[in-house]
């Protein structure tokens, strides 16, 4: 089943199995690496842009790292602009959930994008 929408709040940096067989996933196929191990958020993303319809929306909340981290969340972060399928990235401010105090952003994925286009909101300062 594929969503027209997706809204996600996944552990941040859980560890996962990042087993390599998991690279004949078609969820991950086509992005050549898995997250490792330690840092599980690269899985969580590209499961749900998987389970969107062909005109859906994801919307994640995730941490502020993912951005930055390299290595294969680097090359997986290369191939979903190169795919066309982030949207948007809204950055918010530290200590806003009680369960953790790192700033933490939204990452907007879209199936099907008619631009090139991604934009950016620094919202850290409007909480």
């Amino acid at each position: 089943m594929k969503f027209d929408a997706v809204l996600s709040n996944p552990p941040y940096s859980v560890t996962w199995s990042a087993d390599k067989k998991l690279l004949d996933d078609p969820r991950f196929k086509r992005f050549k690496k898995l997250a490792p191990k330690a840092k599980g958020d690269y899985a969580f993303i590209l499961h749900d842009l998987f389970n969107l319809s062909e005109n859906g929306t994801a919307a994640i909340i995730l941490p502020h790292g993912i951005l930055f981290r390299g290595a294969a969340e680097g090359t997986i972060r290369e191939e979903l602009i190169k795919g066309n399928f982030i949207d948007g990235v809204i950055g918010l401010p530290s200590n806003l959930f009680d369960i953790t105090s790192i700033p933490i952003l939204i990452l907007v994925l879209k199936k099907h994008k008619t631009d090139h286009n991604i934009f950016f909101i620094d919202a850290s300062k409007e909480f």
